[in-house]
């Protein structure tokens, strides 16, 4: 027979599993599940929001010859603002 705390040590560890395996939500990104969803969140980001660093992390698994979707997306959205000057926007990852 298990014991209590085995079994609820076990049930965490089921539930931490499946909470892991979902794709990620941010208040102002949406779920990032690929390319498309990260470039989308960064621009919109970029727009009016700060780097979301936590999104530029997990959209690099989708990175291509054309780098991070998210970061591209961030320094598009960016620059979309009037008086954004590239250096402006691409410091504004740091």
């Amino acid at each position: 027979m298990i014991s209590r705390t085995k079994t609820i040590s076990l049930l965490v560890a089921i539930i931490t599993s499946a909470i892991s395996a979902l794709p990620i939500a941010f208040a102002s990104t949406g779920v990032l599940k690929n390319a498309q969803d990260c470039y989308d969140a960064g621009y919109e980001d970029g727009r009016d929001s700060p780097f979301e660093g936590r999104a530029n992390d997990i959209c690099r698994q989708f990175t291509d010859d054309q780098g991070n979707p998210y970061y591209s997306g961030f320094v598009y959205g960016c620059m979309s603002i009037t008086g954004n000057t590239m250096d402006d926007c691409e410091s504004a990852t740091d």
